[in-house]
Formats: structure tokens, sequence, C-alpha cells
């Protein structure tokens, strides 16, 4: 059997082979003259999925970097703010930042800054710098003193609520409610109950709270109570809370009244009865009673309350008004301590101090 056999576009001749035996020119097929590049054509996959999976490798590692780095911190700087008399308020860019003395740590650049004292306010526009601290001392000529007061509240209640309210011909809604917007001076107001409309007269006051408590037919000449307490208590005649001692004065009917006075906080009540004349403002005046305190420092101290010296501890059972007082503790090698304590009838009334402690 004879086979004709051409590899390569390089064979110059045809090959005759016999049977069994093939016989091949010295430059037939690519590939097959040199060994070595047969060991390459194995060697190549090999090479590219190295190749390949150090790309893909190097990827991985960029991408993983990227996420896992750790951000750069904002430059930052130190903003102190400092009154005349501690405890404003600061507000920074919006934020409250805390009371005065503060020392603030903010970013570098402009900040808006707002101080209030009360009603006094301070605006100004603060520039920190990286590194450094900027301190900032407001004086009490900085701070613009408060716009005067040039209007007046008032409270209105009724028997049974739901009452609508109008004063000076203008609706404000129903009772009991407290109309803030008044300008000093004389106003009418209009309140219709159920079938009852009444009507009277109120003198408002800049800046104060006065109080119109309507009930029964309306028919009783009016006055009014001012309360004088040296803590805040509310008034009830019967169940019905007619006002507190923080309202200027109370607009009720002329004559006895039967009032019942109560301050939760300390446990306090008491029943008072008050002649409003007509016309006129009654004046009461709360007396608040006395309670067993008992004061204490380690290892001891001359003390004395609001501003009166009882002695020295340990002091047991000293009488002192229901209320917020303010002790002061001195000893003449640890100095001086301050606390508030508010003393109730709630229960036994002890304060303790080390002097030792910071």
């Amino acid at each position: 059997m004879k086979i004709v056999a051409a590899f390569g576009k390089r064979a110059s001749q045809t090959e005759m082979v016999d049977d069994a035996t093939l016989e091949f020119s010295e430059e037939t097929a690519v590939g097959v003259k040199h060994p070595d590049s047969i060991d390459a054509l194995f060697r190549r996959p090999t090479q590219i999925l190295v190749v390949a999976l150090l790309i893909v490798g190097m990827g991985a590692t960029a991408y993983w970097a990227d996420r896992l780095k750790v951000p750069t911190a904002p430059p930052t700087g130190t903003l102190r703010i400092e009154t005349d008399s501690p405890g404003a308020e600061v507000r920074v860019d919006g934020s409250a930042r805390g009371k005065t003395p503060v020392s603030l740590t903010l970013t570098a650049g402009k900040h808006d800054v707002v101080v209030q004292l009360g009603r006094t306010v301070k605006q100004l526009p603060v520039m920190v710098t990286t590194g450094e601290v900027a301190v900032h001392h407001i004086t009490a000529t900085e701070m613009p003193a408060p716009a005067p007061v040039l209007v007046g509240n008032l409270s209105v209640s009724t028997d049974t609520p739901g009452g609508q309210v109008s004063i000076d011909g203008e609706d404000r809604g129903a009772a009991p409610l407290t109309v803030r917007d008044l300008t000093p001076g004389q106003h009418r107001v209009v309140v219709k109950s159920g079938a009852t409309t009444y009507t009277r007269t109120v003198s408002i006051e800049a800046g104060s709270t006065a109080s119109l408590v309507l009930s029964g037919n309306g028919v009783a000449t009016w006055g009014w109570l001012s309360v004088t307490s040296p803590i805040a208590v509310l008034l009830y005649e019967g169940e019905r809370l007619i006002g507190t001692s923080d309202i200027d004065r109370i607009m009720l009917p002329g004559g006895d009244h039967d009032l019942d006075l109560v301050a939760e906080s300390v446990g306090y009540r008491a029943t008072r009865r008050v002649k409003v004349a007509a016309n006129q403002t009654t004046t009461l005046t709360v007396d608040l009673p006395k309670t067993p305190v008992s004061i204490n420092a380690i290892p001891w101290a001359e003390v004395s309350v609001d501003g009166t010296r009882l002695g020295e501890t340990p002091l047991a059972n000293v009488s002192i008004a229901l209320g917020s007082h303010e002790i002061l503790f001195r000893h003449p090698q640890l100095g001086e301590r301050r606390l508030t304590t508010v003393t109730t009838l709630k229960g036994a009334n002890r304060v303790s101090i080390d002097m030792r402690s910071r």
C-alpha cells in the first residue's frame, strides 16, 4: 500500500511510503522538526494561567486596599469661649456645645458661634486654625441688652372648659387658654360659655400675666389676687385650678374665697381664706413651714445655709424652710464646698459631704 503525505507549506516533494514505513523530509510539519518546540506547546497554557492569576491577584489587592485604607482625619483646632458671667449657652453652627467656659475641638475653617446668657445674645463668626487655640472672652458690654418687653399675657378659664374667647373683637380660641401677645392697657374680653356670655375689661401690664376666672352668672364685681411665695404653688378653688403663684394677678369675683395652695414637689398643701376687694388687688403671702434637716461632713466642716452660719458638723434636726437652699461647707485645710439641696415634707432630709474628695 502506498500513501502520499504532504505537511506544511514548505514540503518540496511527495514522499512514497511502503506498507508500515512512513518517511518525512526534514522540512515537513511545523513544530515536529525540533523537540523543544513541542515542549513549548505544552508549557504555554500553564504560563497563561500563571499570568492570569497574577493579574487577578493584583486587581484584588488594589480593590481591598482601596476599601480598607484608613481615611485621613480632617485638620482641627481648638476654640475656647469665656464670658464674664459663666453659664452662657454656646451653639456652634446651630448645634448646642455646652456652657461657658467651654473648650471645643473643631475642624479648621470658619464657624458661626452664638452665645446666649438669659435673653442676651452675642453672635460672632470664628476662624479656627489647624493646631492652634483661639480664645474669645465676651464681656458684659459686648452682650446687647435685651429688648424691652412690650406685651403682656392673659390667662382665661371658665367653669366648663370650651368657652369661646375673643379679645377686642378677635377670636382667640377656647378656654382655658393663655394669650401672650397683648399690648399693655385695657382690653375688652368676651367669653361665650354655653348660654352665658361674659364681658369683662381687663388691664394688661407689660411683661406680666393677668388671670381671668369666670364662674357663676357673671354678675359679681371683680378684683385681683396677687400671690407672693418663695416657691411655685398652684391655687385651687374647690376642684378647679384658678392659677399659680407665677401669675402676677389672678382675676376673681369680689368676696371671700377658700383656696388650696399646693406644691407637690415639696409635699406642701395648705388652705387659705382670702377676701378679694372689688376693683382692687389683694395680696396673699405664702409662709412655708420649716422641716428638720441633718447635715454632716467628713472629717468635719463649718456650715452656713443661705448665708446664715449654723455651726460645725455634725448638725442634727436643724429647722430649715421648705424649698431650695445653698449650703456652704468650710474646712481650714480642705477649703470650701458648696451644694444645693431641696428640703421637703415627704421624708427625712439629710445632707452629707466628704470634704476630702474632689
